[in-house]
């Protein structure tokens, strides 16, 4: 597999709407390291159990609150 090849697209753009202190509150609350929050934000690997799904919900969810709150700008 190509390592530059898009596994989840879903993560990816949700990786271009979490900001780096978005990342931050992730890998503290999952207690993960920074490189396993970006690989999975830009779709270099699957989110299908795990850490890594919990890491798409988490920025799912982030992704929706910044959403509403630019909404009420």
């Amino acid at each position: 597999m190509n390592s530059k090849q898009i596994v989840n697209p879903e993560a990816r753009e949700l990786g271009k709407h979490v900001t780096a202190t978005d990342r931050v509150l992730i890998q503290n609350k999952l207690h993960v390291t920074e490189s396993t929050v970006n690989v999975v934000l830009t779709g270099k690997r699957k989110a299908m159990r795990g850490k890594s799904l919990l890491i798409v919900e988490m920025a799912r969810k982030i992704a929706k609150i910044n959403q509403s709150k630019q909404d009420l700008l």
